[in-house]
């Protein structure tokens, strides 16, 4: 089950949004943005990389001794933030022929990559995250975790992802509605829907599967355009050799104004006007009035 407690490290002093730039350099992976990639740091509708070494996790003696400690950094890099609208409803965005996905393959990147997407219907967010090449070789917990999460059915998935959300700038309704960054296993609470290939996993997160999500959804809507929050993706060790727990990836958004998200397809035409029946029988004259004698 998840964790109770809170999982971010505590900071002294207010948070300071950066000027220019980035606490992380940005990745020079050479592929293409499209219109719906969102952009570094805009004040709206953007977003920043998050260290992961700020959230705490089940260290290695979690299962006895309940201690949690710092993350490492994460196995996964951020690629891309993507938002859209879509009429049609997206199951995975990674089958888009725009998606990162598909530009990074046509660009020639081999990672593996990682997306999460929350379906928020008619908006759709899609963070792209590409593992780093020596996550899996250094780490024998996170590879240890990461094989058998890979193996396992969407059931298993679904009983080992976590989410913490982290809220960074908000009123206070928000912050209550949210609450504290506590890890939820999201599978238990939310529909999710996987698709995986050889180098590719995604996980398709319904927010509006659940009426309790689909409430807190309604007022983070009304009020996202003040937000800034983190978000943070990790799987749950459950046994000795899965742990201590690494992130695997994390973003910063940044005051998402989702009514501006473009579509990524055209809204249907209406239909058009039936065509007349050339050989249906004209309609009967209606019969006039009688006399008044």
């Amino acid at each position: 089950m998840a964790d109770d407690d809170d999982a971010h490290c505590p900071k002294e002093g207010p948070y300071v949004k950066p000027s220019k730039g980035s606490v992380m350099p940005k990745i020079p992976h050479g592929v293409p943005p499209v219109f719906h990639t969102l952009h570094l740091l805009d004040d709206e509708n953007g977003w920043d990389y998050v260290d992961a070494t700020e959230f705490n996790v089940r260290g290695k003696g979690y299962l006895t001794d309940k201690i949690k400690v710092a993350s490492l950094p994460s196995a996964f890099e951020l690629a891309e933030f993507s938002g859209f609208s879509s009429v049609e409803r997206v199951r995975f965005t990674s089958e888009l022929p725009d998606s990162y996905y598909m530009r990074a393959r046509a660009a020639g990147r081999k990672q593996f990559i990682f997306v999460m997407h929350f379906d928020l219907n008619p908006m759709h967010v899609a963070i792209s995250f590409e593992l780093l090449g020596d996550a899996i070789e250094k780490d024998a917990a996170f590879e240890t975790c990461w094989k058998r999460f890979l193996s396992g059915d969407d059931e298993y998935k679904n009983k080992r992802i976590k989410l913490i959300t982290s809220i960074v700038e908000a009123s206070w309704i928000v912050r209550r509605t949210v609450g504290k960054p506590v890890p939820a296993l999201i599978g238990n609470k939310l529909k999710c829907h996987w698709r995986q290939t050889e180098d590719l996993l995604e996980c398709t997160c319904d927010v509006t599967s659940s009426m309790a999500a689909a409430a807190i959804l309604s007022v983070i809507k009304s009020a996202c355009k003040n937000i800034v929050c983190d978000l943070v993706v990790l799987l749950e060790g459950q046994q000795e050799d899965e742990l201590p727990e690494r992130i695997i990836g994390c973003a910063r958004a940044i005051h998402h104004d989702l009514a501006k998200y473009q579509y990524v397809d055209k809204p249907a035409d209406k239909p058009a006007d039936k065509p007349a029946d050339k050989h249906a029988k004209p309609a009967d004259k209606p019969a006039k009035p009688a006399d008044k004698p």
